[in-house]
């Protein structure tokens, strides 16, 4: 699953990279900020089924910068997102696989 995310979400335009590690459960996303939106990675990634639909978007304030406090907690949220979706999507397999 790991590996197929980082295919999925590295294949969306402007987006440089995307790195999973399966053990942690995050996805480390780069991606241009001047050509992709936070707004539109984040819808693209909840079409995707990598976020659920109640998940709040992050609010950054200011300039983006790779090293500000402001990605960190895009980053972390994102991850959060993508670790909670995975659950989400492991606990249906099971509860199906119980029928």
């Amino acid at each position: 699953m790991a590996a197929e995310a980082e295919i999925k979400v590295g294949a969306i335009p402007h987006v440089a990279s995307a790195a999973a590690n399966a053990l942690t459960g995050s996805l480390t996303i780069t991606f241009d900020p001047m050509r992709l939106s936070i707004a539109d990675l984040w819808q693209t990634l909840t079409k995707m089924g990598y976020l659920s639909e109640g998940t709040r978007q992050p609010t950054v304030v200011g300039s983006w910068s790779s090293e500000s406090a402001d990605s960190d907690r895009f980053a972390r949220a994102v991850a959060a997102a993508v670790v909670e979706a995975a659950v989400q999507h492991s606990a249906q397999l099971l509860f199906r696989a119980l029928l």
